[in-house]
């Protein structure tokens, strides 16, 4: 039988903001830089599941500063990029929270405990809490570039549920990716795959989750 839940932690990448395809943001590197989109696609990918990791993975747990990252992928870049045009291409990759699930985590929050963790950059982290307004829905934001690792590893599930206060087994992970729901359950949480938010109304009642709308 499973925990009570007390805290819904949800992914934000693919599940409350939309974020752009990485081939279309590849491929407008690819041609800024007239590199190779299969080099940009090793040096940008984010499994987070073979080691060593790439640039991108490194830049998302931290290892990497926005210098770091900029410096590390103009290395690799036929033509390098400018700070500012590779900070640009980051930030559109970002197309807008969405609205419908934003008032559903806020229905949610008046019953339960709503808080994130994200697998992303700090590009990423300071234009979404500069630009999107779902934070003030939530409780607590891990971010892993700020806590040093990423889904699917375990430390970081272990980290977030010290940092709550909350037993593993109280805390349920919404994600869109399945190897972060897997990582999730393997780290003695409960988890969902996010598919969409009707989907996603019916899996949480089933666990006794419900809204207050």
């Amino acid at each position: 039988m499973n925990d009570p839940i007390d805290w819904l932690v949800f992914d934000l990448g693919g599940v409350v903001v939309d974020v752009q395809a990485a081939d279309v943001t590849i491929g407008e590197l690819a041609r800024r830089t007239r590199t190779s989109p299969a080099l940009l696609g090793e040096a940008l990918r984010e499994r987070f599941t073979t080691e060593p990791f790439s640039i991108a993975e490194r830049f998302q747990i931290g290892a990497l500063d926005e210098a770091g990252f900029h410096d590390a992928l103009n290395q690799t870049l036929v033509d390098p990029l400018e700070s500012e045009i590779l900070t640009g291409e980051l930030e559109a990759m970002l197309l807008g929270e969405r609205p419908a699930l934003v008032e559903f985590m806020t229905d949610l929050s008046k019953r339960h405990h709503i808080a994130c963790f994200s697998n992303t950059n700090a590009v990423h982290w300071r234009y979404m809490q500069q630009n999107f307004r779902f934070f003030e829905v939530l409780e607590r934001a891990f971010a892993s570039q700020e806590i040093g690792f990423a889904k699917p590893d375990a430390r970081g599930f272990a980290h977030v549920a010290h940092a709550l206060g909350a037993r593993p087994g109280a805390c349920m992970l919404i994600d869109d990716r399945q190897v972060n729901v897997d990582g999730a359950i393997a780290a003695g949480w409960q988890a969902l795959r996010f598919e969409n938010i009707d989907r996603l109304t019916a899996d949480l009642a089933a666990h006794g989750v419900v809204a207050t709308g």
